[in-house]
């Protein structure tokens, strides 16, 4: 059968159109998939990394007040003469208990705070120590003796032997009923032991750091110890009621891989595939963040049908246009091709000029807005990554980003003029308690609005539950003790003038500029800008003291 010459050009322009674009469909499908994969093992690695930090600056805190505690007595046991030791004990532990109540009543989620003396002691002086329980305010409890059952009171005794601060795996208390988790230090006299000194935390608090972490459409986070894979918190479950062997068994591929030390770990829970991402934390746990395999899959699959469409109605178009407009076919195909190969090596920004209003034009408005579409997604993903929920400025996550390449361009040797100021805002504890939560959320936001429009030029970051950190360069870095006075002014206007205790703001400020013949790199800075941020905070305490 003979065919015209337009039969042929069309063939011969059809023909490769449609390979290319079904080699084409078929790479962006595979990409698309392994993008699809790789876009959520970041984002649940950042979602991880977030829940990390998270609780270890709580773990953290608890830790610095359990060794701030500890220092402190060991100093005043020191200074007690051995002649004077037993008629001054009572004293001691009487002054230690202001210490401690202080330091508890700073660190958020404190369930209990005790100072135990070893046995021995007790038996020469009659003094116990003290224990004191969060029953509304913190109340003092009886103190009960210590067992010589190492394990019932391995709190005692592994601090003792080891003489070094240990943090519990999570238990019942005998006499409250509580599932908590302790940190304990032991405290000397003159080299010689003398007891314990420990904190007690609510394992939901500890889940209080991780609740708000969400992955795709029910993926969600939780901790679990190191050595079986046990479950220490998760949203859903009461782990608390869930004692005496009523736990949830770990599926067996989760507690191997936790094992193994795997980072990635795919495993099937309640007939569902999951796949997972986990960080060890500082107490011998890890946080985990979970999302259904499902869901993964759902990403990438929506796209594949998006470019299984649009090649389908490239190719029907390109057939109709063939036939109809040969030559004008080839410059809109070279662009459409062009724009796949962009797309293929991720740049998801391109663009076609084409505006012909033909079926080539609908392709190219069809494939911009594909592309459009996937660049919008990969931006709100980082969006979601760095940004804070709460306050809408930078995340910890984004804070630790800034921090590194800061300390990286000091590495090198760059000249780099910076400061960090630290804000951390007084008496969130005492609002949330008081006047709930949401009131907490309103004082956080309106700090940080007033950090946002005091240090204009500069980013903001909320590094903690009640702390912030602003790192100043250019104008702001030039102008920044009259920006800390101003802020600092700022806040004193406002609580002068406000209603509400929630809006009386009070936030502790501390500022240190880099000195490269001092700091040896950022975290240097950071560290001189806490302490004053600190000092800032106990100045205050003792101005309202001497009122």
């Amino acid at each position: 059968m003979k065919r015209s010459l337009r039969s042929k050009v069309t063939l011969l322009t059809i023909l490769p159109v449609s390979v290319a674009l079904l080699i084409t469909t078929i790479m962006g499908a595979v990409l698309l998939s392994t993008f699809g994969h790789n876009t959520t093992e970041t984002t649940l690695s950042l979602l991880a990394q977030t829940g990390k930090n998270n609780v270890n600056y709580y773990l953290k805190s608890v830790e610095q007040s359990v060794d701030i505690v500890s220092k402190l007595v060991d100093a005043d046991l020191d200074s007690i003469p051995d002649a004077d030791f037993h008629a001054d004990l009572a004293a001691h532990v009487e002054d230690t208990k202001r210490i401690f109540l202080q330091a508890a009543e700073d660190t958020n989620g404190v369930y209990t705070f005790y100072y135990r003396l070893d046995p021995e002691i007790t038996a020469q002086t009659g003094e116990k120590g003290f224990w004191y329980v969060d029953e509304d305010g913190f109340k003092e409890h009886e103190v009960t003796d210590i067992s010589d059952d190492r394990f019932e009171c391995v709190w005692f005794y592994t601090p003792k032997e080891t003489g070094k601060p240990i943090w519990l795996p999570p238990y019942v208390t005998d006499n409250l009923d509580a599932y908590v988790l302790s940190y304990n230090a032991p405290v000397y006299r003159n080299h010689k032991f003398v007891g314990v000194v420990g904190i007690e935390i609510d394992y939901k608090t500890l889940g209080e750091q991780i609740k708000d972490i969400k992955a795709l459409k029910t993926g969600y986070a939780f901790i679990v110890e190191n050595e079986q894979g046990t479950i220490i918190y998760h949203p859903d479950l009461d782990i608390h009621g869930m004692r005496d062997g009523k736990r949830l068994a770990t599926p067996p591929e989760f507690a191997e891989g936790l094992l193994r030390g795997e980072r990635h770990i795919t495993y099937r829970f309640e007939g569902q595939e999951k796949h997972c991402y986990l960080l060890p934390l500082s107490n011998d746990m890890s946080v985990v963040v979970t999302v259904p395999t499902e869901e993964i899959n759902d990403i990438w699959r929506s796209f594949v049908i998006q470019i299984v469409v649009a090649a389908a109605v490239i190719v029907a178009a390109s057939i109709i246009v063939s036939v109809l407009f040969a030559r004008r076919l080839t410059k809109p195909l070279r662009e459409l091709t062009v724009a796949a190969g962009e797309i293929n090596n991720g740049n998801y920004r391109v663009q076609l000029d084409y505006k012909g209003e033909d079926e080539i034009g609908t392709l190219t408005n069809t494939m911009n807005q594909l592309v459009t579409n996937l660049g919008d997604y990969i931006e709100d993903l980082n969006r979601l990554a760095y940004a804070d929920s709460l306050t809408s400025v930078h995340n910890r996550s984004a804070f630790d980003v800034a921090s590194k390449d800061l300390e990286d361009r000091i590495k090198l040797g760059e000249h780099v003029e910076f400061a960090v100021v630290i804000l951390d805002c007084d008496n969130l504890k005492d609002i949330n308690d008081a006047y709930g939560h949401d009131k907490g959320n309103v004082y956080l936001r309106q700090s940080c609005n007033l950090a946002c429009l005091t240090f204009v030029n500069s980013p903001i970051y909320r590094i903690g539950g009640d702390e912030f950190a602003v790192i100043l360069t250019g104008k702001d870095y030039e102008n920044r003790d009259a920006l800390a006075a101003q802020f600092k002014k700022k806040c004193a206007d406002i609580a002068a003038f406000a209603k509400e205790p929630w809006e009386r703001i009070s936030v502790s400020l501390g500022l240190a500029s880099f000195e490269p013949r001092i700091d040896k790199s950022f975290q240097d800075v950071f560290t001189h800008a806490d302490h004053k941020m600190y000092a800032d905070k106990r100045a205050k305490k003792r101005n309202k003291n001497n009122l």
